[in-house]
């Protein structure tokens, strides 16, 4: 599943290529998956996109803004659709709209690596990143007013798009459980920042009320802090030497102290790396080795531990998620 950084960088990558671009046709291909009508959102213009935890929010606007500097703000939209990616959901922005060759070429010469200035991909690795678009998977496709398409797949259809008025921002249901965020972004989406600070005071208020959860099922939990998931939730408690396995109640102050630091050391490499979304390929999958080269135990199974401590990285599964973690210095 996309987490917090992929779904960021997805964001950025977007941002520079979609706003104020007019929806000249909307196609819904999937009626599970996009949850409102092609003619509620055609003839709009995108105006912003922000985030909030590994939630994409598209801002859409009637009418061009009226400032000389062409600048759109989220607060004048009229329209917002919500677009979660779950766990096989992709966005790829293509520049010509699937022609010849789906917008990508080979570099003449001996690289074999594929030139994609024409198309921003981000989300779940597949061959649909580098296929001929739309595939099978394709749920929904943006036509834009310039040629160019955005197009939403989805192998598994568990992620959606929803389509709410701007004044519904602060009762979306999607949104407003969801936990203070662990980093702080200057166009953070206005009205969703939570109330609450992501601080110690905070978390061991929160783990009051769960003690005996297990500390990497309690930072999961997207109502108590937004956006962390299996990734960097194990990285995380890596840095910090703190056990996947110990209950909540267990974690003393000065632990809480090296969590919040860790959770933020981990998003703030995933984010540097770019995640698993950055616009450029090295293989066909569209794999470009960034944070994976940079994990300490995610998917190190088997390996020494980087601290050099003696032990093994050892994956278990707790609540449903491969969880990695070195028992012989996280404690």
């Amino acid at each position: 599943m996309p987490e917090l950084p992929e779904v960021e960088t997805i964001r950025l990558g977007l941002q520079k290529t979609i706003i104020g671009k007019r929806i000249e046709k909307f196609e819904s291909l999937d009626s599970k998956v996009v949850q409102f009508a092609s003619k509620d959102v055609e003839g709009y213009f995108i105006s912003d996109i922000q985030r909030r935890a590994k939630i994409l929010i598209f801002y859409l606007n009637s009418s061009r803004p009226a400032s000389s500097n062409d600048k759109y703000s989220s607060n004048e939209s009229e329209k917002l659709v919500l677009c979660h990616l779950k766990m096989t959901g992709q966005l790829i922005w293509e520049e010509c709209g699937g022609e010849s060759e789906y917008c990508l070429r080979k570099i003449k010469g001996p690289s074999t690596e594929l030139r994609t200035t024409q198309r921003v991909a981000g989300g779940h690795p597949s061959p649909d990143w580098v296929a001929k678009l739309p595939t099978q998977h394709t749920r929904a496709i943006f036509n834009f007013d310039d040629g160019s398409k955005l197009f939403f797949n989805d192998l598994r259809r568990f992620g959606y798009m929803k389509l709410y008025d701007t004044k519904e921002l602060s009762n979306i249901k999607e949104l407003k459980n969801l936990g203070p965020e662990p980093l702080q972004f200057a166009d953070a989406p206005s009205g969703q920042a939570s109330a609450d600070a992501f601080d110690v005071e905070y978390l061991m208020r929160k783990a009051s009320k769960v003690p005996n959860r297990k500390i990497k099922q309690f930072i999961t939990d997207q109502e108590i802090i937004s956006g962390v998931g299996n990734i960097y939730v194990d990285e995380a408690l890596f840095y910090a030497g703190i056990s996947p396995l110990r209950p909540a109640k267990e974690i003393k102050l000065s632990e809480w102290t090296k969590i919040i630091e860790s959770i933020k050391k981990a998003l703030e490499l995933g984010l540097k790396y770019g995640g698993s979304s950055e616009d450029t390929y090295i293989d066909a999958f569209g794999n470009q080795g960034t944070m994976g080269d940079h994990t300490k135990v995610y998917r190190k199974t088997g390996q020494p531990c980087p601290n050099s401590c003696g032990g093994t990285i050892k994956r278990i599964t707790l609540g449903g998620r491969g969880t990695h973690y070195c028992p012989a210095c996280q404690s």
